[in-house]
């Protein structure tokens, strides 16, 4: 015992001593763990209770304050935006109904006539929808304009119908060339309170498509009015029969498509004959006027 104690060594510690000695510690800080909570519990409450109100109480002060703040400013935008919108785009256009002139002409301006041919695509288009309904979403033919722009040197001819009529002194009736020599009547004259309204009727000629012979049998008022007047009758392409410028009913649709003011629904004071030539003498007489020179053809 004496050899032992004078070495000073001390004898290892076996693992299952060291299992033994943590185990004990382990169970020791739990136990202590849970006399300390008992003893003080009240302090420990009132601590985690203080800063978890003063958490939630932040935090909630700020949630609620920013949205109502953003709120209030996208409505009071939201409010001006719709405001200047329904202010600006709101506008009120009075409807004024168009009503039919009697007893007129189309006289055209030379001066203002580039030969844009919108006139002529604004007739085929109406007619083309009132007699032949089933070709207008597919196409346009100039063919069933009753308005015919002619493409001279330098100047533009518009051959539409004057409504001519014949002198009852001289010629021994006051009725259209083409009318007088129409055989079975199908040229004729619509009397007011007759007809289709933006059509034909108001007092101007109009084409009787079951009477008419057709371009094949007959072409008489085409005769008559080519030799004096550069004739405003033309043939539909696809019947055959005689159509000639009715005046839309006094709404023709040509002056109103005209972008220049060319086209002006005149009356005709004595007899639109007056205003009716062949389409080559007018164009001679035109580019006289607008050049103060004649041509050397």
């Amino acid at each position: 015992m004496s050899e032992e104690r004078s070495s000073g060594k001390k004898d290892p510690i076996t693992r299952r001593q060291f299992v033994a000695g943590a185990a004990t510690a382990i169970v020791s800080a739990i136990v202590g763990g849970i006399v300390g909570s008992q003893a003080f519990p009240k302090t420990v409450t009132e601590t985690v209770t203080r800063e978890a109100t003063k958490t939630l109480t932040s935090t909630a002060t700020v949630s609620t304050t920013v949205p109502t703040t953003v709120v209030s400013t996208a409505t009071k935008e939201v409010t001006k935006t719709a405001t200047k919108e329904v202010t600006t785009t709101v506008t009120v256009t009075p409807t004024v109904k168009k009503t039919p002139v009697k007893n007129a002409m189309l006289l055209i301006n030379p001066v203002k006539c580039t030969g844009c041919m919108l006139c002529a695509f604004a007739c085929a288009e109406h007619w083309i929808k009132e007699e032949h309904p089933e070709l207008a979403g597919e196409t346009i033919n100039l063919e069933f304009s009753r308005i015919r722009p002619m493409r001279f040197q330098y100047v533009d001819v518009v051959n539409v119908c004057y409504q001519c009529r014949l002198e009852p002194y001289a010629e021994g009736s006051d009725k259209h060339p083409c009318e007088q020599v129409c055989p079975t009547g199908a040229l004729h004259t619509v009397p007011e309170g007759e007809g289709k309204e933006g059509y034909y009727g108001n007092g101007y000629l109009w084409v009787d498509k079951d009477k008419c012979l057709g371009i094949d049998k007959c072409g008489r008022c085409l005769e008559v009015c080519e030799e004096q007047f550069g004739s405003g009758i033309s043939y539909d392409p696809i019947t055959k029969k005689a159509q000639v410028c009715s005046m839309c009913g006094g709404m023709p649709v040509c002056a109103d498509a005209c972008p220049e003011g060319a086209i002006e629904v005149v009356a005709p004071g004595r007899n639109g004959r007056v205003y009716a030539e062949p389409p080559e003498a007018k164009a001679e007489l035109y580019y006289m006027k607008l050049f103060g020179v004649r041509r050397d053809l």
